[in-house]
């Protein structure tokens, strides 16, 4: 079952504080942002609607720097249901997706997946990046014998010399030791 899979599941209440949550979530952290704040700001603790974690760890800055387009443009689209104006149905396939998004972002810069209570438990996410300059070798972001739970990887990297590889997730013991 992927993440937004399991959002869809939860009740139009739960839904609609996850939403305010991850909404002020984002506010907080483009102002931080915007102040110049420390490069790790300090540990958040999290509302009832949030089952993990008790406390966001201090986020990344350099991540807010780098994810402020999608922070912004997310939290305007959620703006009508974090404000109460519009109605939240978690059958809504295009706002289940786009909390999801704002959802995965605010984990990548606080460093930890964020689940709501009554959300499924029972999902295994597991998350890789690189970001290189160059590769003259081998990179993978996840690198795993096998598929379990939902699996992430992304490989952002100037350049890859002749011989070079980098993925975001290699699967399987197929490929060569090096």
């Amino acid at each position: 079952m992927s993440e937004f899979l399991s959002l869809a599941t939860l009740g139009a209440t739960a839904l609609t504080e996850g939403i305010k949550f991850l909404y002020a979530q984002a506010g907080e952290l483009l102002k931080r942002r915007r102040e110049g704040t420390s490069q790790t700001s300090t540990e958040t603790e999290t509302p009832s609607c949030v089952a993990e974690p008790d406390t966001l760890p201090g986020a990344d800055l350099a991540l807010v720097d780098r994810f402020e387009t999608d922070l912004r443009a997310l939290r305007a689209d959620l703006h009508e249901y974090a404000s109460g104006l519009d109605p939240v149905d978690p059958a809504d396939e295009r706002l289940v997706r786009a909390v999801d998004a704002l959802r995965r972002v605010v984990s990548t810069i606080h460093g930890t997946p964020v689940v709501f209570a009554g959300e499924p438990r029972d999902v295994v996410l597991v998350r890789g990046s690189v970001d290189a300059d160059e590769v003259a070798g081998y990179v993978a972001a996840v690198r795993a014998e096998r598929a379990v739970g939902t699996i992430e990887g992304s490989a952002r990297v100037g350049r890859v010399a002749h011989g070079g590889e980098a993925v975001g997730v290699d699967l399987g013991t197929s490929r060569p030791e090096r």
